[in-house]
């Protein structure tokens, strides 16, 4: 009788660390989802909507960014992956701002740029929640409504 208690009990546990785990990788899913959304519609309502020209480059670290001259006047914005996190550098005549525009809780492994069009910029990035290693690959299609993306 105590060895059948004993191998349920193994049993039991095995299935509690299982359910945990996989608790833990649900909701490391869940965070990711969120930076996701968070990321790519500030990208996308920004590239969209403010830029009349994007031109894709690389940067001196040979990592692909993206330089846009924006429609208001003289103003460039250049989107790049620094340290895991998104950045916008802003630059209009000598003043230059830089904002992140990822979530400081989920690193950003990949940035990559790719001209699908005149008109049209695919993106693709790869998130990855630090606690658990988990990783999720991402593309997007963004039109540039009021833009042409150049070389």
């Amino acid at each position: 009788m105590f060895l059948i208690m004993v191998i349920v009990s193994a049993v039991y546990c095995n299935v509690v660390q299982a359910v945990l785990k996989n608790c833990r990788n649900l909701l490391a899913d869940i965070e990711i989802a969120k930076a996701v959304r968070y990321t790519e519609s500030t990208v996308r309502r920004e590239l969209s909507y403010n830029i009349k020209q994007a031109k894709l480059a690389k940067d001196f670290n040979d990592r692909d960014q993206i330089i846009c001259h924006k429609t208001y006047q003289n103003v460039r914005a250049y989107w790049y992956l620094s340290n895991g996190m998104l950045y916008r550098k802003t630059t209009k005549g000598t003043t230059t701002g830089i904002n992140p525009y990822s979530g400081p809780d989920i690193l950003i492994t990949r940035f990559k740029a790719i001209q699908l069009g005149k008109e049209r910029i695919g993106i693709i990035m790869n998130l990855q929640d630090p606690a658990t290693g988990l990783e999720r690959r991402i593309g997007s299609s963004l039109l540039l409504s009021n833009g042409s993306v150049v070389q």
